[in-house]
């Protein structure tokens, strides 16, 4: 199986340019809805070649065994063909295929030919021996090896472009919902929570906070909020990330003393996944001492489709965790909690929050 692998490696590499480059960066097919039947196939030919990588080089099957073999090489025949079939409808928004593009796919479609070919020739003699499955020795270890590489590349991206295709249909990811219950005085509890200068020392989101309008924060005692600031004050934050420091914006949309803060925030800066958002928080007096402060954020992000799956993924249940924890740091440290009720998750979202529209429609 020396030849069939050789094509096999030629085929490998002009496909991943192929999918790097007009697929991903060129095209960003997984993006575009009229592009959704033809990423499928795209998924389940990676899917198939992944499996050729890995038993072309290694295996060679022999009497009944080569009916698998033929229905693997059978399955690709197919999506190709199915490939062809649905890209002039799925390309027509951009006009087609590129000159560039359309040269690859034909150069790879002989290329495969000449694989089918060669493997055919070679497990036709085999057709008719013993019902087994031998490995190969006449194909050099390097040669696996580099086709290895290539199945567990192939099959990443199959895994990759799948659940970008999935994230795409779904609706709009839940926001974040936290809540703390504290036994302490309503007054207390909305003066250290909202002194922005003691925001950082327990919320692990911000690593600085600074009002938009001039001040003088010294004159102002720790644990009493600035009175200027009310509905349509702007901040501006910071948070140092793997030794990258983020900024990025705020502005009170509403702000009721005791009652209610209600936001948007952001982001200017290209390296900052959040791009812009919502939020609220409330308190309100639970009795038997206690005090609720309760927090409901979401966010629109960038990057694209990479950005959103990455968001729904990793970076948001982070950012749940990071508030829940951020909850109890607080209660631990500014109001003695041994043991903080912090609650989360969902189904323990604040009960009068609603998602801006402008947010929700986009993230």
């Amino acid at each position: 199986m020396l030849v069939p692998s050789v094509l096999l490696l030629v085929i490998g590499s002009l496909g991943a340019f192929d999918i790097a480059w007009f697929h991903t960066y060129k095209g960003r097919l997984v993006e575009k809805a009229e592009c959704r039947s033809e990423v499928v196939l795209h998924v389940i030919r990676g899917v198939v070649y992944a499996v050729q990588f890995v038993v072309v080089p290694n295996v060679e099957m022999r009497g009944r065994w080569l009916a698998l073999l033929a229905l693997l090489f059978a399955i690709d025949i197919v999506v190709g063909v199915a490939d062809i079939l649905v890209e002039p409808k799925s390309r027509a928004p951009r006009g087609g295929l590129s000159g560039g593009e359309y040269l690859v796919h034909m150069v790879l479609s002989v290329l495969v030919g000449a694989e089918l070919c060669s493997v055919a020739a070679h497990a036709f003699p085999l057709a008719h021996e013993p019902t087994a499955i031998a490995i190969v020795s006449s194909v050099p270890t390097w040669l696996r090896a580099l086709l290895g590489a290539m199945a567990v590349g192939s099959l990443s991206c199959a895994v990759v472009e799948g659940l970008m295709l999935g994230e795409s249909r779904r609706s709009a990811a839940a926001p974040i919902h936290v809540r703390v219950r504290l036994r302490a005085p309503l007054e207390r509890v909305w003066n250290v929570t909202q002194d922005h200068r003691l925001h950082p020392s327990w919320d692990h989101r911000f690593d600085r906070i600074v009002m938009g309008h001039a001040s003088d924060d010294d004159a102002l005692p720790v644990g009493s909020p600035d009175p200027r600031i009310g509905t349509g004050t702007t901040m501006r934050y910071e948070k140092r990330v793997l030794g990258v420091t983020i900024g990025g914006w705020g502005r009170y949309d509403l702000h009721k003393p005791m009652r209610q803060s209600t936001f948007a925030f952001g982001s200017d800066d290209p390296r900052s996944l959040i791009a812009r958002g919502a939020g609220l928080w409330l308190y309100s007096d639970v009795g038997d001492g206690r005090v609720e402060m309760s927090t409901s954020y979401t966010y629109e992000v960038r990057w694209g489709v990479f950005g959103r799956l990455f968001d729904r993924l990793v970076f948001r249940p982070l950012f749940q965790l990071y508030t829940e924890a951020s909850f109890r740091r607080l209660a631990r440290d500014y109001f003695g909690e041994r043991r903080p009720l912090v609650l989360g998750r969902d189904g323990r979202r604040p009960k009068r929050f609603a998602v801006p529209a402008r947010v929700a429609a986009v993230s």
